[in-house]
């Protein structure tokens, strides 16, 4: 059985599994979609599908990590 390494975040409620922080293969761009007042940002990939990357609180943010990924 393999051993999970988990961490709570500041902001609590959740736990996150940090033992595999690899980024997916098969990756061909990233996407943000705006959410409120911030943003969303997508990996895209290869087969049509797209997974969650990570949520920022301004619109800006999203739009700047989605364009400094795809370079």
């Amino acid at each position: 059985m393999k051993m999970k390494r988990y961490m709570t975040p500041m902001h609590g409620g959740i736990t996150i599994d940090t033992r595999n922080n690899s980024a997916p293969t098969h990756i061909v761009g990233y996407e943000a979609q705006r959410i409120h007042r911030g943003g969303r940002v997508w990996r895209l990939h290869a087969d049509g599908s797209r997974s969650w990357l990570v949520d920022t609180i301004l619109w800006e943010t999203a739009k700047e990590l989605a364009a400094d990924k795809k370079a």
